[in-house]
């Protein structure tokens, strides 16, 4: 069966965390409002200001502050965010997660191996997998996933064998549910 290499970040850590956030809570909504809602109304009231009042210099700089706002206020939030998570990472936590990782695709399941010994992950613990751009993860509970940069998978060719085992697997497992 097909194996990859790659090494866990603690921006991994962080960026999944992100992710999540962005899937299932506020997070997402609160990044959407303020780069498309807010400053969508910000732009209707410039229109409005412009048309009511000939004033095109005063409509510039209304526009100009929505763009400003589609731009630095979901970044802020994302820099806030970030922060906060770096805060709630234990150092502990963080150094056991990061480090080399290498998983091989088996009938049974995924087996992991770290500088720490092998497990087996059981297909049926696998509850979902999602893929971002620069990640694949592989959700294990409510909150927790197996995390895999793409960046830093040593063989992308040997990926490529490896996502279409791992998705014959999940489909496997999930024919044999039903």
């Amino acid at each position: 069966m097909s194996e990859i290499s790659y090494r866990l970040r603690k921006i991994d850590l962080v960026e999944f965390n992100e992710y999540h956030a962005k899937m299932n809570g506020g997070y997402g909504k609160s990044i959407t409002r303020h780069r498309l809602i807010w400053p969508g109304l910000v732009v209707l009231f410039a229109m409005y200001v412009v048309l009511a009042s000939k004033d095109t210099e005063m409509g510039m700089y209304i526009l100009t502050g929505a763009f400003v706002w589609s731009l630095g206020v979901p970044a802020y939030i994302k820099k806030k965010f970030h922060e906060h998570i770096v805060e709630e990472m234990s150092q502990e936590t963080v150094n056991e997660a990061i480090g080399d990782y290498q998983l091989k695709v088996t009938k049974l399941g995924l087996l992991e191996s770290t500088e720490s010994g092998e497990k087996l992950i059981r297909w049926k613990k696998i509850l979902k997998l999602e893929k971002s751009r620069h990640h694949v993860y592989l959700y294990l509970g409510e909150a927790a996933a197996l995390i895999i940069p793409k960046e830093t998978i040593t063989d992308d060719n040997g990926f490529k064998v490896f996502y279409s085992d791992l998705i014959t697997a999940l489909k496997k497992q999930n024919a044999d549910k039903a």
